[in-house]
């Protein structure tokens, strides 16, 4: 009984002296790791010092916690990261406890990282050539290497900025053998061999310089060998991207973070394969309160999101279904619901259900317009008076990217002579007001690694579906639904790549590739033969 006194009052001691420290600094005291930033962890680099001092703790953000934040441990501390180039942040007094639970979870952390991706065991030379090509993508903002193997050779390729590139070529031995080790050492799953005669599909963690790094595999036969493309999903340093970073403009993102705040319906993100439509989701999926329980359907799950509770889907197993897993989230008492894609009948239906049962809904779809959203929904399989349905459409989007200028390097569109003799054709429909203010691709520099491009920016169109629209969904009238908008003051794609060529973000040549041909034959309503 006395001892437990005694702990009862060196506790009330150390409370006490924790709180004339946040006191005086203004701050308050650390008890729990509710008090924390959730995505905030332990400093690796670190740990193992903290340790050794038993009552401080160091974050990732540079932010210091300790039991006794006036002692000279503190200071060392501070010494410490400086002479590591880290800038110490803001003190805090915690308790013993969490310091404590901090050091062990950070103990955890580190343990978990040493079974899976880099370990201490040595590589063979395969896994160090496979990750020296996958830190050499990561490095030039690569998004996916493709390793085309033949009988004679292997030749690797790059899309940078949504461009092929040629990177190296190798030996058919050399190739063959990065593919079987991807596959059959270092995929989550490594149940069956490498099969270069059968299309193959896997995710792959590694770790390579510390960083978490995540790729999904895909391979196919070819005629004498096969393909393999590793997409990058995560290089373990993204940072949440807004939709003001993507590209979207003020007004789209304004109409995007209205139907956000809805309690019901569906937001559907359309485009072509490989135009942002995951990172978009990701965006929105920021927005979401966290009083809201979320449920994120994925194959595979690309993007980590804290806030939400990330269901891998298994395409080869029917009970593993975008459908099933769907239907087994409305059963988990969800506020919103993200379906990664809609790919058949089953999972539109889903979409459908879940909205009109009181859930907001995101989902991708491949598409070419937003208009032509609905069409593919009814080629799907639902009836255009249940997409009619108040309930159901809310925000319809459809985006693709276009390079962006390397503005160091960028050149007057007039100067560039192998723009010369599309500019009449440009300015005939732009006017010369655009013409004069637009930049063409330059020589390429340093900055931009000779590419041109500094990056790729978004254009969307973006549809509210109010109550006329819905008039247009019910009859399938898509060319009526678009003069409403257009009379409404609606962008399509052709008006935002219209204004990124006017502010010189982005080339004509690239702009076409969204829009098509810029010229008065592809702008009449009516098609003149004669």
């Amino acid at each position: 009984m006395a001892e437990s006194r005694t702990t009862t009052a060196e506790e009330s001691q150390e409370n006490t002296l924790l709180q004339q420290y946040a006191s005086a600094t203004n701050t308050k005291v650390l008890s729990s790791q509710q008090d924390l930033d959730p995505k905030d962890r332990v400093m690796d680099e670190m740990l193992n010092w903290c340790h050794e001092q038993g009552n401080i703790v160091i974050l990732k953000s540079a932010t210091i916690l300790s039991s006794s934040p006036s002692s000279r441990t503190v200071q060392n501390c501070k010494s410490l990261l400086l002479s590591k180039g880290v800038h110490p942040g803001q003190v805090y007094a915690t308790t013993q406890s969490l310091v404590n639970l901090l050091l062990a979870s950070g103990e955890e952390e580190e343990r978990n990282d040493k079974t899976r991706g880099e370990t201490t065991a040595a590589f063979s030379d395969q896994q160090k050539h496979l990750r020296d090509l996958v830190h050499e993508a990561v490095m030039q903002n690569v998004s996916d290497i493709h390793i085309q193997v033949r009988q004679t050779y292997t030749k690797i390729r790059m899309r940078q900025h949504g461009e092929l590139r040629v990177f190296a070529e190798w030996s058919e031995k050399l190739g063959r053998e990065i593919a079987s080790v991807a596959f059959n050492k270092e995929t989550d799953h490594a149940t069956s061999h490498f099969n270069p005669s059968v299309p193959q599909d896997a995710s792959m963690p590694l770790k390579i310089q510390g960083k978490d790094i995540r790729l999904r595999l895909a391979s196919v036969p070819a005629h004498g060998g096969f393909d393999m493309v590793m997409r990058i999903l995560a290089t373990g340093e993204e940072h949440a991207n807004t939709l003001e970073d993507l590209g979207y403009t003020s007004k789209q993102v304004d109409l995007i973070k209205l139907a956000m705040k809805l309690p019901f319906g569906a937001i559907i993100v359309a485009g072509p394969t490989g135009s942002g439509k995951t990172t978009t989701l990701a965006a929105c999926m920021e927005m979401v309160e966290a009083v809201q329980k979320l449920y994120s359907i994925e194959d595979p799950v690309e993007k980590v999101v804290e806030a939400a509770t990330q269901v891998p889907v298994n395409t080869d197993k029917e009970d593993r279904s975008f459908a099933s897993m769907g239907r087994a989230a409305l059963r988990m008492d969800p506020d919103v619901i993200i379906l990664g894609e809609m790919r058949d009948e089953d999972t539109a239906h889903v979409m459908v259900r879940a909205s009109i049962t009181g859930h907001l809904v995101l989902t991708t779809l491949h598409t070419n317009r937003a208009t032509a959203i609905i069409t593919r929904l009814v080629d799907m399989g639902v009836s255009p008076v249940l997409l009619s349905d108040s309930s159901v459409l809310r925000c319809l989007i459809c985006q693709r990217l276009i390079p962006k200028l390397c503005q160091n390097c960028a050149v007057p569109l007039k100067k560039s002579e192998k723009h010369q003799a599309n500019i009449p054709d440009w300015e005939a429909v732009l006017g010369p007001e655009i013409i004069n203010s637009a930049k063409a691709r330059g020589p390429g520099c340093s900055k931009c690694h000779s590419t041109s491009v500094s990056g790729r920016t978004v254009v969307a169109e973006v549809i509210w579906v109010d109550e006329p629209g819905r008039a247009f969904i019910q009859k399938g009238d898509t060319l009526g639904w678009e003069k409403y908008l257009k009379e409404n003051g609606w962008q399509d794609f052709s008006d935002r790549a219209i204004a990124l060529i006017k502010e010189g973000i982005c080339d004509p040549f690239d702009a076409e590739k969204v829009v098509g041909p810029i010229n008065a034959s592809t702008t009449v309503k009516t098609f003149i033969y004669r």
